[in-house]
């Protein structure tokens, strides 16, 4: 039952995305420590899986990057490692900024969208966060998350929002991989 409600999941998914080239892939394992947060997938070269390939989830929410590829499997790091960051948009406002992975944010499975204009003032808690697909590197308009809250940093001088994760990374067993996607500028 499981599986036939996961794969009908997919089929709107592909239907919603069209120009998305998905690939079905299960979680074999979790890695989740104080210095990262990285799943891994059985899917690999073999299946056409790329380094910096998107990975979804079947709603469509974003999990993660690929970072190390295998002949059949692949490494993915997720939105709120360390090492993670990726160009966003804030849905509402419009607003481009980058979406990355915080050492004292991870631990509480969230992540931090900086370098907002207007030092994030106009943002509202529950604001959508999408991919912002600058630069041709990753689809846009995936969910990322919505922000929780808008911080300032230690220093005073900037401020921040912290973004929670759309995807539930701590219970995905099946995910898929976006191996190409159409650039829209």
């Amino acid at each position: 039952r499981a599986e036939n409600a996961l794969l009908r999941e997919l089929l709107e998914l592909r239907a919603q995305r069209r120009d998305l080239v998905f690939e079905s892939a299960a979680v074999i394992d979790r890695e989740s420590t104080n210095w990262t947060s990285a799943l891994t997938l059985n899917r690999g070269t073999a299946h056409g899986v790329e380094k910096n390939d998107c990975v979804v989830s079947a709603e469509g929410d974003l999990v993660g990057v690929v970072s190390a590829v295998g002949y059949n499997w692949c490494t993915v790091l997720t939105l709120i490692d360390t090492d993670s960051s990726l160009g966003a948009r804030v849905f509402r406002t419009g607003d481009v900024g980058l979406a990355q992975g915080d050492f004292t944010l991870m631990s509480e499975g969230l992540l931090e969208l900086s370098y907002l204009p207007n030092e994030g003032s106009q943002l509202l808690p529950g604001d959508l966060v999408l991919t912002s697909g600058l630069g041709g590197y990753y689809p846009a308009d995936l969910t990322i998350g919505s922000v929780r809250e808008v911080r300032t940093d230690d220093s005073g001088a900037a401020s921040y929002a912290v973004v929670e994760p759309a995807a539930e990374l701590d219970s995905l067993s099946q995910v898929f991989v976006v191996k190409d996607f159409e650039i829209v500028d």
